[in-house]
């Protein structure tokens, strides 16, 4: 880049800009606040949102391994997502308590 003179910049790094500025917020906002439920949704917006910027900018690079970047993130993302919600999806076990009897453990 030279001098700032913005020569660099084309449609695809406008649209990954705008899309990092306007579409992440929402997902890290919805990804730290709420119910477990939400916070999986704002994780899965999140990813999805930060592959298509990856995306876009190695389009605006034209960098053929950016691309391979955005793409293994497009399948793992997913993935992720599933993990958490399997792991949401199981009963809690009730946490330890001191054991019967009531004097420590001892014989």
């Amino acid at each position: 880049m030279s001098g700032g003179t913005g020569e660099h910049w084309n449609v695809w790094l406008a649209a990954a800009a705008v899309l990092l500025v306007l579409g992440l917020p929402p997902g890290l906002v919805t990804g730290c606040r709420g119910t477990p439920p939400e916070r999986l949704a704002g994780l899965a917006l999140t990813g999805t949102t930060a592959t298509v910027a990856v995306l876009l900018a190695a389009r605006g690079f034209g960098r053929s391994g950016y691309e391979d970047l955005g793409l293994v993130l497009a399948v793992l993302g997913p993935v992720g997502v599933l993990a958490f919600a399997r792991l949401l999806g199981r009963p809690q076990a009730p946490p330890a308590g001191p054991a019967e009897g009531g004097d420590g453990g001892a014989p």
